[in-house]
């Protein structure tokens, strides 16, 4: 096990336990690593730095376990692609006027390429993805296949100066060095180029609804953010922050039951009755707990 320091503050000497570890060594496989499954309960000894308000995991396992674990891991998440591509193609669309024409993009943590495909739908060309699951980058349709690279995300994977827009959607919060790979986007960035990112958000209505039991402390997470240390750690690495801002997310009632962070037996109830009514699949939008970021490289 690996102790990690706050990476706003570089040290861990204003951190105090936040939650107690909740794993065994023996839960730990490329299943624990897939996103968006089934709340487990599962996660690290859960920090908070007094002096910033940064929540992180320490200690956590071997950096190169971590890597493994990723490399396994699979798309758990196939039922759900439909309301993430709503999700964030608006938010493309919603900045896409400060972008050029045709932008170069590239997406880090691009899993099966849905978000990408999207983009060439709307006419997009230049576009490229880094994702670490084998499993995922094989299930990429062929007319972005070739511009997807299966790797974990480093800076020598493109040449310095590529890319007009960076996406990266729910990544962040897994990387054991956020500043580096901050650093390491803004290399890859043109002048005036911009990162869009979206994580996790520590003050959300999850945590304010559900404490420790919200699916946001999971052992995959290693950092989780507000708006305040979000905003802090891209001023920290050199980005000006344009925007920091609610993320609202559309999902059916059965998924928002399913992540509820209340008892298994309450949500087995919960998604009969959704059944029963015929009102699982009903969508509701909602602001429950992931915020965006909008930085430009100067």
């Amino acid at each position: 096990m690996k102790n990690i320091n706050c990476c706003l503050c570089k040290t861990n000497k204003f951190s105090q336990v936040l939650f107690p570890a909740t794993f065994k060594k023996e839960d730990l496989s490329g299943g624990i690593y897939s996103a968006r499954r089934i709340p487990d309960r599962i996660h690290y000894q859960i920090m908070k730095c007094r002096r910033c308000g940064l929540i992180y995991s320490s200690p956590i396992i071997d950096i190169q376990k971590i890597a493994k674990f990723y490399r396994e891991s699979v798309c758990s998440y196939a039922e759900q692609i439909p309301y993430l591509i709503k999700t964030y193609f608006k938010l493309f669309v919603d900045i896409k006027s400060g972008l050029p024409k045709n932008p170069k993009v590239l997406e880090i943590g691009c899993g099966n390429g849905f978000f990408l495909e999207e983009l060439k739908k709307a006419g997009l060309t230049r576009l490229f993805g880094v994702e670490p699951s084998k499993e995922m980058t094989k299930q990429t349709s062929q007319s972005i296949k070739q511009n997807i690279k299966t790797a974990l995300f480093i800076k020598d994977l493109f040449p310095q100066g590529s890319f007009d827009l960076i996406c990266c959607f729910h990544t962040l919060d897994h990387v054991v060095d956020p500043n580096t790979f901050i650093q390491d986007t803004q290399e890859l960035l043109k002048q005036g180029g911009k990162a869009l990112f979206v994580v996790h958000n520590t003050k959300g209505l999850s945590v304010q609804l559900f404490g420790e039991k919200s699916a946001i402390f999971d052992i995959e997470h290693i950092y989780l953010f507000d708006k305040k240390t979000l905003r802090a750690v891209f001023t920290q690495n050199g980005f000006q922050v344009e925007e920091v801002f609610e993320v609202v997310n559309s999902y059916p009632l059965y998924y928002w039951i399913r992540m509820a962070g209340i008892p298994k037996f309450l949500r087995a109830w919960g998604s009969k009755l959704l059944k029963i009514t015929g009102l699982e699949n009903l969508t509701l939008n909602l602001a429950a707990g992931n915020i965006g970021i909008l930085a430009r490289k100067t």
